[in-house]
């Protein structure tokens, strides 16, 4: 609806992460900030929230997801189904945003199949995970899907490796 009849749409997704100028991975350095922050916060809640279910330490409610975060609670049953994979990671912090990058994946694509009637001339999907760093460093994207859709919601090339 909110493309020109006759215009391509670029759909651009993914999480973001933080890296130190120390190479710590989930913090990062901000201008102005002593603190040295946790990035993505949302990730790490939604970790820890998915470390205390799997190691069985978590709390049984019957609350309901508070309206009040909407977006926290919405990541952290996209990453449910990876707790194995988070757990058995060698590195749980690096392996986080490729995890929450998949569940997205998933989710991004799906959005897409459902609403390809709406593409008119094409559709560029990019996909990947945003690398904070600190104020003195350029940011980062890993590109890890690009593929173009035609005009009937059909992947007709893969553009990664042009990238």
């Amino acid at each position: 609806a909110h493309i020109p009849d006759n215009g391509f749409c670029l759909v651009v997704h993914g999480p973001h992460v933080g890296i130190t100028k120390d190479g710590l991975i989930g913090k990062v350095e901000r201008p102005g900030i002593a603190l040295v922050d946790n990035c993505c916060g949302s990730a790490i809640a939604a970790s820890n929230y998915l470390k205390g279910i799997t190691d069985g330490g978590a709390k049984i409610t019957t609350k309901l997801q508070s309206f009040s975060d909407f977006q926290q609670g919405a990541v952290q049953e996209l990453i449910l189904p990876f707790g194995k994979r988070l757990g058995e990671a060698e590195n749980r912090m690096k392996e986080l945003p490729y995890a929450l990058y998949d569940s997205q994946d998933i989710l991004v694509r799906d959005i897409i199949n459902t609403g390809k009637g709406g593409i008119k001339k094409g559709l560029a999907l990019l996909g990947g995970i945003q690398i904070n760093t600190g104020p003195d460093t350029l940011d980062y994207f890993h590109p890890l899907r690009f593929e173009y859709y035609n005009e009937d919601g059909e992947v007709v090339e893969d553009l990664l490796a042009l990238l």
